[in-house]
C-alpha cells in the first residue's frame, strides 16, 4: 500500500511539472548544447567528435560521469581515452558515489573548471539517486544556460528529459499507471526521452507515456543522437533513426475507460540523419 501511495503521489508530481512546462515559450532559455544518444556509442565516434567539438575541440574540458554503470571505472577508462582520441586535452571521469559526495564543496568546486558534462550509460536509476537535486546537479543547469554542453549515452539519455522513464512497468499494453515513471534531471522539459528505441521495440512505453502526461516523445535509436540546439533546432545524427510522437493536435477523452488509453489526431514523425525537427 505504501509502495502503490508512493507511485501515486510521483505521478501527481510529475503531471503538475507538465502543466508548468506547458506555459514555458518555444524558445528555449540556454545557451548550451545537449547531444543526446540511444546507446551503441561505441559504434558511432562521430557523435562524441562533434561533442568535443562543441565544447571546444582542443580547448574542451570534459567531465565524465559513469556511475549509471556497475562497472564505472572501466566506462570511465574507455570515456577518458575516446574523449581524448578525439582531441579533448581534458577529459576526467568523475566518480561520484552518493548525494553525500554530490552536494560536497569540494566536487561542486571541481565541476566548476569544466565546460562540457557526459554520462555514461547503466541504469538512469542510480543517477538520479545521486544527483537529483544535488549542487553538482545544480552547476550542471547553470552552466547549461551559459553555453556547456552536457551530452548522455543510453542512460544517460534517459535522464535527460524531466520526466523520465525508469526502464520499469509494462509495456506490452497501453493502459494507465503501466509505465514507470520518474523525476529526471529536466534539460529537456519539452519531451520524453527514450532510448535503444527501434532496437528494443520500446514503441509502445513512449506512446503510453505520451498520452497519459500529453507531452512530446522522442524515440532514439541505437548509433544515434539528437542534437537539440540553443535556438531550438533538433538535428538527428549517426546511423539510425528518430521517431517523434507529438500529442499537440491530438484529441484526448475527459477519462480512461477502465484504465486503456485512447487518442485521435497523433502526430508521428521519423528523422533520419541531418534532418532537423523541433518539439
Amino acid at each position: 500500500m505504501k509502495i502503490l501511495f508512493l507511485k501515486h503521489n510521483i505521478l501527481i508530481l510529475l503531471f503538475f511539472l507538465c502543466l508548468v512546462d506547458s506555459c514555458n515559450t518555444v524558445q528555449r532559455d540556454t545557451k548550451g548544447h545537449l547531444v543526446i544518444v540511444g546507446g551503441g556509442i561505441e559504434h558511432t565516434p562521430e557523435i562524441l567528435k562533434k561533442f568535443v567539438d562543441l565544447a571546444g575541440g582542443s580547448e574542451a574540458r570534459i567531465a565524465i560521469i559513469t556511475m549509471a554503470s556497475e562497472d564505472y571505472l572501466a566506462a570511465g577508462e574507455y570515456y577518458t581515452m575516446e574523449f581524448k582520441a578525439l582531441g579533448a586535452q581534458q577529459a576526467k571521469t568523475f566518480h561520484i558515489k552518493d548525494s553525500i559526495a554530490a552536494n560536497s564543496d569540494s566536487v561542486v568546486a571541481n565541476l566548476e573548471d569544466y565546460n562540457s558534462f557526459f554520462f555514461g550509460g547503466g541504469d538512469q536509476n542510480r543517477l538520479t539517486k545521486i544527483f537529483l537535486n544535488s549542487e553538482a546537479l545544480k552547476v550542471m543547469h547553470r552552466k547549461y544556460s551559459t553555453g556547456s554542453v552536457l551530452g548522455g549515452n543510453s542512460a544517460g539519455a534517459a535522464i535527460m528529459s524531466r520526466i523520465m522513464l525508469t526502464g520499469e512497468g509494462n509495456w506490452t499494453v497501453l493502459s494507465k499507471d503501466s509505465v514507470d515513471l520518474s523525476e529526471g534531471f529536466g534539460f529537456v522539459t519539452e519531451a520524453i526521452i527514450d532510448q535503444h528505441f527501434i532496437e528494443r521495440r520500446r514503441f509502445n512505453r513512449l506512446l503510453a507515456a505520451t498520452i497519459e502526461f500529453r507531452k512530446t516523445g522522442i524515440g532514439i535509436d541505437q548509433e544515434t543522437a539528437v542534437w537539440i540546439k540553443p535556438n531550438s533546432d533538433i538535428e538527428v545524427l549517426g546511423n539510425g533513426v528518430v521517431l517523434v510522437i507529438r500529442p499537440d493536435h491530438a484529441k484526448f477523452p475527459k477519462q480512461f475507460q477502465n484504465g486503456l488509453l485512447n487518442v485521435k489526431n497523433l502526430e508521428l514523425d521519423i528523422y533520419r540523419s541531418g534532418e532537423i525537427f523541433r518539439f
